[in-house]
């Protein structure tokens, strides 16, 4: 793609000891399969004394109770995605808005699972997931509102936690994402979609990148976007892991296995989940299994930007904010792309930022009509944005320096069409909060935040 923008691209195409006699494992062949395949069910299925409910409460009691040194320890667990201080070993080393983002994550929700087991003494234990893209299950687990469990924390969304409150449907939504092909496009789409939608609606803990590991929802949580890994996969028409490329499949990631053992993964440890890893997920469809060292041939996008709209940075507010967007200079493309069922056109936003966390979510149309009654049923729905891990100035994560947050979405092809007749579409950007007793809710921002580029930028498969 014709830019110079590591993070664009990324979003587009291919982007202090704790023990100093800790052993260390290299997984470089798959991990052995145990007697029976773990299957991680729906959380929504399972009762408040379902032993899967209970075990994981037994399990985070007992490692709260571990000081914090040990990294079988919920404060030890938790600093490996993200913590305020320590340097201790794998602690900040999580992906996010890069290429690892689904197999970092994979990992560590397989260790941390072992170590539930361990924990709680139930060697049947299998982390459940949160469907929350359910319109039955857009409310926090019940489990997670109980008061008197180890699962409750007081640092959320009063409401999700008094159960008045439920999320949006439109921050719930991945079908956007699911359109892309290219793995980095897909695994971005997810990412900067439901998953950062989520983080943010629910608050507290699970706002920062730095303590979301604290809260018991984070692993329900992100079990479903690990879900969502094999059901892209599982729509074909090209959609494959990067495993030609050297530098994510080379990428080597330490964990703790449930002995306290310091264990090493890569990418290639964690593509076939049933396979290397023993789990699959309730209801899902047959895994994709692919692999490191077999040669497919995966399409090659090649994306070129039509238009930047001149216009200074939008700034984002608690109410509807429409931006006129004049691309009469790029009918003639429109109109090809129109036409030609194998290009992808999409609206990207760059250089996005707040001084610290808003809090709050937007969802995106471009056309739609009457900004009052836009949902996300209508072709104009774009997606949603929130920051989370980037664009945040105020939070340092590890070493790793500010990156503004980008966000790219693919253009309904009705709307393409729509685009191909005329010369100017808004784009409106909707503030939503959660849902309290039936009725939306608009939080206000906690601080300002801005879009500085807005482009429309076209993809085509060689």
């Amino acid at each position: 793609m014709n830019t110079s923008s590591n993070r664009r691209a990324f979003l587009l195409g291919a982007g202090a000891v704790a023990s100093a006699c800790i052993a260390t494992r290299t997984l470089l062949s798959p991990i052995p399969v145990e007697a029976a395949s773990f299957v991680r069910k729906d959380i929504g299925n399972l009762a408040a004394n379902d032993p899967v409910i209970l075990s994981y409460r037994k399990a985070v009691k007992a490692m709260k109770a571990l000081p914090s040194s040990n990294p079988l320890s919920w404060s030890y667990q938790a600093a490996i995605h993200g913590t305020q201080t320590g340097s201790n070993i794998a602690w900040n080393t999580c992906e996010h808005h890069t290429t690892e983002f689904w197999p970092w994550h994979r990992m560590y929700l397989y260790w941390f699972e072992r170590i539930i087991r361990k924990m709680s003494g139930d060697p049947n234990f299998a982390l459940p997931y949160w469907n929350w893209s359910s319109a039955t299950q857009r409310q926090l687990p019940a489990v997670f509102r109980d008061t008197t469990s180890e699962l409750y924390t007081s640092q959320r969304a009063t409401a999700l936690n008094n159960g008045t409150g439920s999320l949006p449907a439109g921050i719930t939504s991945y079908t956007s994402a699911f359109t892309f092909v290219p793995f980095a496009s897909g695994s971005s789409g997810v990412e900067s979609g439901p998953h950062d939608n989520i983080h943010v609606t629910i608050g507290g803990l699970m706002q920062s990148i730095l303590t979301a590991g604290q809260d018991p929802i984070f692993f329900v949580h992100h079990c479903n976007i690990d879900r969502l890994w094999n059901l892209w996969l599982a729509q074909g028409g090209g959609r494959a892991d990067p495993t030609g490329d050297t530098t994510w499949t080379g990428h080597t990631y330490t964990f703790f296995d449930e002995n306290g053992s310091a264990v090493k993964m890569t990418p290639c440890d964690v593509l076939r989940a049933l396979q290397q890893l023993n789990y699959s997920y309730e209801g899902e469809p047959a895994q994709v299994n692919q692999y490191c060292l077999r040669l497919i041939k995966i399409p090659i996008w090649r994306w070129i930007i039509i238009i930047q709209f001149p216009f200074p940075p939008i700034v984002l507010l608690p109410k509807v904010v429409t931006v006129p967007l004049d691309y009469s200079t790029a009918r003639d493309k429109i109109t090809s792309i129109a036409r030609s069922p194998g290009q992808q056109l999409v609206l990207q936003l760059d250089d996005v930022e707040a001084d610290r966390q808003p809090g709050i979510t937007w969802e995106v149309y471009l056309g739609g009509g009457d900004p009052a009654s836009l949902t996300p049923d209508n072709p104009a729905f774009l997606g949603s944005i929130a920051l989370f891990s980037t664009g945040i100035r105020g939070e340092k994560h590890g070493n790793m320096a500010f990156m503004p947050a980008s966000f790219t979405f693919p253009i309904n092809p009705r709307v393409v069409a729509t685009m191909a007749k005329t010369s100017t579409l808004p784009l409106v950007f909707v503030p939503r909060g959660l849902v309290i007793d039936g009725k939306p809710s608009v939080p206000k921002p906690l601080t300002q935040v801005k879009i500085g580029k807005v482009s429309l930028v076209a993809g085509k498969a060689d």
